[in-house]
């Protein structure tokens, strides 16, 4: 399954939680939107250019652990 999370820019796996409206050290699923688009327009609106959209793929989940992989993120990879 792949979703769309927001990163902050200048910290690697730093997330922006949507249900709290703050960054978050976890990748919860309040972190989840389902797609790009979505995640770009967050940012644009309510955030800044400190963020971008994150590609998530949950790779597996067992009894509500997941596993999972990110995109691609310059200044973090």
């Amino acid at each position: 399954m792949n979703f769309w999370a927001i990163g902050f820019l200048y910290q690697e796996d730093v997330w922006y939680d949507l249900e709290k409206k703050e960054d978050s050290l976890d990748l919860r699923s309040t972190c989840f939107l389902p797609t790009q688009e979505m995640a770009q327009q967050i940012i644009d609106d309510e955030l800044s250019i400190q963020y971008v959209p994150v590609k998530i793929e949950i790779e597996s989940m067992n009894k509500g652990v997941w596993s999972w992989s990110r995109g691609t993120v310059s200044h973090w990879d």
